[in-house]
C-alpha cells in the first residue's frame, strides 16, 4: 500500500501535472447526479474508493474499491466535497470521466451519471406515493405551547422567508426518493417540520389513553398506515374448556399468519428465517447492508423484498385473536377454568419439563399446557403455556420451530431466560405475566420483538429485569414489536437495537406506566465513529431506516410515573435517522439522561427525533456532538421539557442547533434553567449542504419560563437572531 501511494504521490508531483488539472470551484450548479460509491481520506489531499454499491452507475463503470481518486476532468479531486460537489454538478443521464490510480497505473474512465431514486431503487420497486397531509388519527391536533413558541418566533424575527426556504428544500428533497414503505407520519412532518413535537406528543397521548394490549396493537397498526378491525371472538367462553378455547385462538392466529405470508413460498418463508439474523448480524455491525461481498448484499436486497411481500394487516388481526386473551375478563375466565382441570387425566409431558400440571397436550401446533400453582420448569417451545402460580423457569435455548406461540403466568417470580421470549419473527409471540419479580433474559430477537410478525410482552406487576442483546425490549422491523410494563422498579438493558425501535416498516413500543427505572443501552458495541470510550446505542425511541434500501418505522419509549435513569450511547433517547421517527416521552418525575452523539431529540438523514418531558426538574447530559434538539441533513432534532427546573449539558451542536440543512429545536417551559454547551444555543451558522437546496439551517432555542437561567453562550431575559436562521429566545 505504501508503495502504491509512493508511486501515485510521484505522478501527481510529476512537472507540469499539477496544472492539468483545477481545483474544484465553489459555485458550481448542483444537478443532482449520484455515482453510487463511497470515498475515504487516506491522507489530507487524496481521496480512495471505500465502497461501490452493488448495480450503480460506479459499478457499472468498474469503479472499484481500493481505486485512487485523481480527477473528474477538467478539476483535481483532493477531498469528499470535492467528489460530491463535481459529481452533483452533473445532471442524471450525463457522463463523466474519472481518473484513477490503480496497481501502479493511470485509468481514466467513463461513467454515467444517475438520480437518488435510481440509485436506491429498492426503495421505489412499488412506486408508491405516500400524501403528505396529516393521517386522521393526527389530523385535527392543536398546536402545542412550543410549537407556537417556536412559529411566533420566527415570524418576530423575519425570518418566515429563510424557513419557507427550508420547507421547500426539504420536500423536493423526499420526493428524490422512492416511498415504497415510508410511513404517512414521517412523511407529513418531513413536509411540516415545526409539527414534530406536536406528532410526538399525540403519539405518547394516544399510548397513555389505552391501558389494553388490543388498544396498543390498533394504535401500532394506524401509525403504520394499516387499516384492521377486531375480529370476532372465536371462543365461547361459558361453553368451551381451556384448552378449546386457547386452542381456538391459536388456530385462528395460525389462520392469518399463513394468510400474510400467502405471496411467498413455503420455501422463501423458510430462507426468510434463515436469513433474518444475517441482515440483522450485518446492519449490527456496520449500520450499513451493503458492506459485505456482493454474494451477501444480494442475500439482503432479496430478504428485504421478501419481506415486503408479507400482508402486515393479517398479521394484526392473528395478533388480535390472541390479545383478547389478555383482557381482563378473559383473564379471569381462564383462571377460574384452570383450576378445575383434572390433573389425573395427563399421560405425559413435553421433555425436560418438570412440576405439576392441570393440563398437557400435544396438538398440531405444540404443546398445551396448564401448571399448577407450584414452581414449573417449562423447557423446548409450546404452543401454549398458562401457569397459575409458583416460582417458574422458562428455557428456550433455540430459536422456535412454530409460527404461533403464548404464555399467560398468573403469579410467582418467574425467570424466563434464552431463546426468542415473547418474539414474533415470522408469526406472533405473546407472553403475559400478572405479578411478581420477574427476570427476563434474552438473545438477540427477543422481549417483545418481530421481524415480519408481531412481538407482544405485557407484565402488570413487579419490580422486574428485562436483558437481551441485539434487538429487543420493543423493536420491530416490517410488524410490531411491543413491552408494556404496567408497575414496578424496572430495569432494562440491551446490546443495540432495543427500548422502541422501529425499524424499516415497525413500530416498537415500550411503555412503562409508573415506577422508578432504569434504561440502559451503552458499553456493549463501540461506536462506529472510532471515538474512544465512546459506545452504540440505537435505542430509547428510535425509528431507524436501512440508508438506501428501506425507509425507518416509528419507535416510541413512553415512561409514565417516576424518577427515571436513561443511559444510552450514540444515537439515543428520541432520535431519528434515515426516514424515521423515534420518540423519548417522560410524563412525570425527576429524571436523568445521559447520551453520546445524536442523542436527546436528534435526528439525521430525512428523518424526525423527539423528546418531550412534561415535568420534573431533569438533568441532560450528551457527549461529543449533535444533541439536545438537533438536526443533520434534512432532519428534525426537537425536544421540549414543559416545566421544572432543568440543567442541560453537552458539547457541540447541541441545544437548538442545525447542519446540512437541518432543524434544531430546544424549548423549555417553567422552571429556573441551566444550559451550558460549546457550540449551539440556537445555531444556524453551522455547515449548509452544498447538494442544490439553496436553503439554511434552522436552530431555536426557546425558555419561556420567566426564571433567572443562566447559559454558557446566550444572556438571560434576551432575544438573538444570528446567521443561518440561529434564534433564542428567553422570556
Amino acid at each position: 500500500m505504501k508503495k502504491i501511494l509512493l508511486l501515485a504521490s510521484l505522478l501527481l508531483s510529476t512537472p507540469g501535472r499539477s496544472q492539468e488539472y483545477r481545483d474544484v470551484p465553489t459555485d458550481l450548479a448542483s444537478h443532482y447526479g449520484v455515482l453510487g460509491l463511497r470515498p475515504a481520506s487516506i491522507s489530507p489531499d487524496s481521496l480512495a474508493v471505500e465502497h461501490v454499491m452493488l448495480y450503480s452507475e460506479a459499478h457499472r463503470a468498474g469503479i472499484q474499491k481500493g481505486d485512487r481518486i485523481i480527477a473528474i476532468p477538467p478539476y483535481r479531486i483532493r477531498n469528499s466535497d470535492d467528489l460530491s460537489r463535481c459529481i452533483q454538478s452533473y445532471a442524471p443521464g450525463d457522463t463523466l470521466s474519472m481518473v484513477l490510480y490503480r496497481d501502479g497505473q493511470t485509468l481514466e474512465l467513463s461513467c454515467s451519471v444517475s438520480d437518488v431514486k435510481h440509485l436506491y431503487y429498492l426503495m421505489n420497486e412499488q412506486g408508491t406515493a405516500k400524501p403528505i397531509t396529516a393521517p386522521l388519527h393526527i389530523a385535527g391536533t392543536k398546536a402545542p405551547h412550543h410549537e407556537q413558541a417556536a412559529r411566533d418566533l420566527i415570524r418576530q424575527q423575519d425570518a418566515s422567508a429563510g424557513f419557507s426556504a427550508l420547507r421547500k428544500a426539504w420536500a423536493f428533497d423526499a420526493g428524490r426518493y422512492g416511498s415504497d414503505t415510508r410511513l404517512q407520519t414521517v412523511n407529513m412532518v418531513l413536509h411540516d417540520p415545526l409539527t414534530a413535537g406536536r406528532t410526538a406528543s399525540a403519539l405518547s397521548k394516544s399510548v397513555s389513553a389505552d391501558a389494553s394490549l388490543v388498544g396498543h396493537l390498533h394504535i401500532a397498526a394506524q401509525y403504520l398506515d394499516l387499516a384492521i378491525a377486531d375480529p370476532l371472538q372465536v371462543w365461547d367462553d361459558q361453553e368451551n374448556s381451556v384448552p378449546h378455547l386457547i386452542l381456538a385462538s391459536l388456530l385462528a392466529a395460525e389462520q392469518m399468519t399463513d394468510s400474510a405470508f400467502a405471496k411467498i413460498t413455503d420455501t422463501e418463508r423458510a430462507e426468510l428465517a434463515n436469513a433474518i439474523p444475517e441482515l440483522l448480524k450485518r446492519f449490527g455491525e456496520t449500520f450499513l447492508l451493503d458492506s459485505g461481498d456482493s454474494t451477501e448484499t444480494v442475500g439482503h436486497i432479496n430478504t428485504l423484498r421478501l419481506a415486503k411481500k408479507v400482508d402486515l394487516n393479517a398479521l394484526f388481526i392473528g395478533a388480535l385473536h390472541l390479545a383478547q386473551l389478555a383482557d381482563g375478563d378473559a383473564l379471569k375466565t381462564i383462571r377460574k377454568k384452570s383450576q378445575q382441570l383434572d390433573p389425573a387425566r395427563i399421560d405425559s409431558l413435553p421433555p425436560g419439563t418438570q412440576g405439576k400440571f392441570l393440563y398437557a397436550k400435544p396438538t398440531p401446533l405444540g404443546w398445551i399446557l396448564v401448571g399448577d400453582r407450584g414452581p414449573n420448569l417449562y423447557t423446548g417451545h409450546t404452543a401454549a403455556i398458562i401457569d397459575l402460580g409458583g416460582d417458574d423457569i422458562y428455557f428456550h435455548s433455540e430459536p422456535a420451530p412454530a409460527n404461533i406461540a403464548i404464555i399467560i403466568d398468573y403469579e410467582g417470580d418467574d425467570r424466563y431466560i434464552g431463546g426468542p421470549i415473547a418474539a414474533g419473527i415470522r408469526g406472533i409471540g405473546m407472553l403475559v405475566d400478572l405479578k411478581g419479580n420477574d427476570l427476563y433474559k434474552g438473545g438477540d430477537l427477543a422481549l417483545g420483538t418481530a421481524f415480519c410478525g408481531i412481538g407482544m410482552l405485557w407484565d402488570s406487576e413487579g419490580d422486574d429485569n428485562y436483558i437481551n442483546a441485539q434487538v429487543g425490549q420493543g423493536a420491530a422491523f416490517f410488524g410490531a414489536g411491543l413491552l408494556v410494563d404496567r408497575s414496578g422498579n424496572d430495569f432494562y438493558s440491551a446490546d443495540l437495537f432495543a427500548q422502541g425501535f422501529g425499524g424499516m416498516r415497525g413500530f416498537g413500543l415500550l411503555h412503562d406506566l409508573a415506577g422508578d427505572d432504569h434504561y440502559l443501552v451503552d458499553r456493549a458495541i463501540p461506536s462506529s465513529y472510532g471515538t474512544p470510550n465512546t459506545y452504540a446505542g440505537w435505542a430509547q425511541g428510535i425509528g431507524c431506516g436501512f440508508r438506501g434500501y428501506g425507509s425507518g418505522g416509528i419507535g416510541l419509549l413512553l415512561d409514565g410515573d417516576g424518577d427515571d435513569h436513561y443511559q444510552g450511547g450514540d444515537f439515543a433517547q428520541g432520535v431519528g435517522y434515515f426516514f424515521g421517527m423515534g420518540v423519548l416521552a417522560d410524563i412525570r418525575g425527576d429524571d436523568q439522561y445521559r447520551g453520546s452523539r445524536y442523542a436527546q431529540g436528534a435526528a439525521a438523514h430525512q428523518a424526525v427525533g423527539a423528546l418531550i418531558e412534561t415535568g420534573g426538574n431533569d438533568h441532560y447530559e450528551t457527549k461529543i456532538a449533535a444533541s439536545q434538539g438537533a438536526g443533520w441533513d434534512a432532519a428534525i432534532g426537537y425536544l421540549a421539557d414543559l416545566s421544572g427546573d432543568d440543567r442541560y449539558l453537552a458539547l457541540h451542536l447541541s441545544q437548538g442547533a442545525a447542519a446540512m440543512n437541518g432543524l434544531g429545536l430546544l424549548f423549555d417551559g417553567n422552571g429556573r434553567d441551566r444550559y451550558e454547551t460549546q457550540t449551539g444555543q440556537g445555531q444556524g451558522s453551522s455547515a449548509t449542504y452544498w447538494g442544490g437546496r439553496n436553503a439554511p439551517n434552522l436552530g431555536l432555542l426557546i425558555d419561556l419560563g420567566g426564571n433567572k437561567d443562566t447559559y454558557s453562550i446566550r444572556k438571560n431575559q434576551a432575544d438573538a437572531h444570528d446567521a443561518g436562521i440561529g434564534l433564542f429566545s428567553d422570556r
